[in-house]
């Protein structure tokens, strides 16, 4: 009987793998998304209310001049009470949203002498699909609820391109201008001087000798298009040439974890970025989806691909992003269960194997299937600290150039 493997059985496997299916699928998502580093973590609370309210303090109101404030003689103050300054804050509201959803129906005969090498094959395949979707989510989130966004187009004043940058500028919309081309090193580097003396953005601090930064990410095609850049390429050079790490690095990778910032600005690559077509009659980007379905009806089997109108889209969307502009929340009961524990802003939701035996489709429990649920909150902060920049793609440039003599004959 020790070989023989029940329906039952399969289920109590898939069960007691669910920690490990979790904790995979969290380390998946560390490794690989470059959103779900930028927001703190927390937890949503149980039993007190499906909606919450966050209070944030607002900078203060000063009663005198900043730039000449008022001094009078010490001798002089007796009796007075000087100028008063007030504060305020603005109550954001938030709520936790989930997505479900299931995978398809498995036979457990067709998997009786697979079992262990199907289920790995199907791990692997599960940790991308919610790693993707988690990334997704949370680069949505960003775009929509963000409180400044930016335009990358020629012949305007930063002020007719640049939209919202106020506390009470929660999910504003771009200027209504279409880009001219791609987003420079120069425009970012004003918008990250404009993120710190405007919009007084803190910045991430970094150890060693690094120094602080904000965060840019982008696809791969424009965070080469930024490093090419002049400027940025004489320095780096320059800086690998002198055998300083900071150079190396970062000619070298582009992601935070593993390059310094280049003069405030550390680098991630977006693998899938956001790209539209132009914008809705609501002013909103008509985005397409990266991803497209194959489907077999004859077999109900579906597996999906690179969707050509995303690869052909003329617009593309990036980030520029200071600390604490969202927490990341995730249900209070999901924080941790027995002897496993997880990180709260990494948790995918709750996954479990699905088998029912009933008295018409499924008497003999031959099939299952697997179901989870993502469920999770953002609690703004400062909204306005994220500036998502739109700007227009161009062909790649492949640097190949035309061959005129092919022999030492034609010479």
């Amino acid at each position: 009987m020790a070989d023989c493997i029940t329906p039952s059985e399969i289920s109590d496997i898939a069960q007691k793998d669910t920690q490990r299916l979790v904790g995979s699928v969290a380390r998946s998502l560390a490794a690989n998304s470059p959103f779900i580093n930028l927001l703190d973590g927390g937890t949503f609370p149980s039993g007190v209310s499906d909606e919450q309210r966050t209070a944030v303090q607002m900078p203060a109101a000063p009663g005198d001049s900043l730039a000449i404030p008022t001094f009078v003689n010490d001798t002089a103050v007796c009796g007075t009470t000087g100028s008063q300054d007030l504060a305020d804050a603005i109550n954001y509201i938030y709520r936790l949203k989930t997505k479900r959803s299931f995978g398809p129906r498995i036979c457990v005969k067709q998997g009786y002498s697979a079992f262990k090498s199907s289920y790995s094959a199907a791990e692997d395949s599960l940790n991308k699909l919610v790693t993707q979707y988690i990334n997704a989510d949370v680069r949505a989130q960003l775009y929509l609820n963000s409180g400044s966004k930016f335009v990358a187009a020629a012949g305007y004043c930063f002020e007719d391109l640049f939209t919202g940058g106020d506390f009470p500028d929660v999910g504003v919309q771009f200027a209504n201008v279409l880009p001219t081309g791609p987003v420079t090193f120069k425009a970012v580097h004003y918008l990250a001087r404009h993120l710190k003396e405007v919009l007084w953005a803190d910045m991430w601090e970094a150890g060693g000798k690094a120094q602080m930064h904000f965060r840019f990410i982008g696809s791969s095609d424009i965070v080469e298009s930024l490093r090419n850049e002049v400027g940025v390429e004489r320095v780096m050079l320059a800086l690998a040439a002198g055998s300083y790490k900071l150079g190396e690095a970062s000619l070298a990778g582009y992601s935070w974890e593993t390059a310094p910032a280049y003069r405030g600005i550390a680098f991630g690559v977006d693998q899938t970025p956001l790209r539209a077509t132009g914008f809705n009659p609501d002013g909103s980007l008509a985005l397409v989806n990266p991803r497209l379905t194959v489907t077999d009806a004859a077999n109900n089997r579906a597996y999906s691909k690179t969707n050509p109108d995303w690869l052909a889209a003329e617009y593309e969307v990036a980030f520029l992003v200071a600390p604490m502009t969202f927490k990341r929340l995730v249900p209070e009961k999901y924080v941790g269960e027995g002897s496993f524990k997880f990180a709260p802003q990494l948790h995918m939701g709750e996954l479990e194997w699905h088998y029912v035996r009933d008295n018409d489709c499924n008497i003999w429990g031959d099939f299952g299937w697997h179901i989870y649920q993502i469920t999770r909150a953002y609690q703004p902060q400062r909204p306005h600290h994220i500036i998502p920049i739109l700007y227009k793609r161009c062909k790649a440039d492949l640097g190949l150039e035309e061959c005129t003599v092919t022999s030492c004959e034609s010479l």
